[in-house]
């Protein structure tokens, strides 16, 4: 088999409504996984996860809300009912509106927290109880996390969070669980409108290849990452940042 197929594998994808999420979901399904789709749009992985059945790769939609623990904890007692589950990619997560740090909310910090980071341990705690060897884990960071934004404290500090939480459970679940990390930079979705609209507002460069990915390309590299050929990979995080971090500290 071609180390690159996925071929009687069963993965999870969360966040799959939209952007990254869907463009992942469409991806694993064509190197042959089974999905589990996650997100809080009923209708939109319903539908979706129809399409990739028809199309040959069997897939459910178990809508859910990630912020919510009792939903979670939902999410998790539906898993636990499987036999196997070899994939899980935690991609769901908020870009709060932006506000400095005196200025927000207990409500607000929590939020993006419990989303973004809280989430995505739990959600791992429970994969890797379901996993066998050769199960493998994906938490999405963000450049976020290699530099401070005004107006965005709570996101880059849940976002470094992930990638200790990627290297945490790397060294724990070893060698039987890989965990890997991806840090994209900018990516044509709706969540990063707004800061495209003040970088062209300002005339800022956006990264040293002055173009944002498409989310079929981290997909790509998600894609890889959960294969065999990155089998010696994990603790990692991987940037598809377009040099942004580079330029950055450059």
């Amino acid at each position: 088999m071609n180390n690159l197929e996925l071929s009687g594998k069963t993965a999870i994808v969360t966040g799959a409504s939209r952007g990254i999420g869907e463009a992942t979901a469409r991806a694993l399904a064509g190197r042959g996984a089974e999905l589990i789709l996650v997100a809080r749009s009923r209708e939109v992985i319903e539908d979706l996860a129809t399409e990739l059945s028809q199309e040959g790769a069997p897939a459910e939609a178990i809508p859910t809300d990630l912020s919510d623990p009792d939903s979670i904890a939902a999410l998790t007692a539906k898993l636990n009912e499987r036999p196997r589950l070899d994939i899980l990619v935690n991609n769901a997560g908020v870009l709060p509106r932006a506000r400095r740090l005196e200025r927000m909310s207990r409500e607000e910090w929590d939020g993006t927290l419990s989303l973004n980071l809280s989430a995505a341990w739990q959600l791992s705690a429970c994969a890797k109880r379901l996993m066998t060897e050769g199960g493998v884990i994906v938490n999405l960071s963000s450049v976020a996390a290699a530099f401070p934004s005004v107006g965005l404290g709570a996101y880059c500090v849940s976002k470094i969070g992930v990638e200790m939480l990627t290297k945490a459970s790397a060294l724990e679940w070893a060698p039987a669980v890989r965990v890997v990390g991806v840090m994209p930079g900018k990516v044509d979705t709706q969540m990063i409108g707004p800061i495209l609209e003040y970088v062209e507002k300002n005339d800022l460069s956006i990264n040293l290849l002055e173009r944002v990915a498409s989310p079929e390309e981290v997909a790509g590299l998600i894609c890889f990452l959960v294969s065999d050929a990155a089998a010696s990979i994990t603790g990692s995080t991987i940037a598809i940042d377009g040099g942004e971090v580079v330029a950055a500290n450059h």
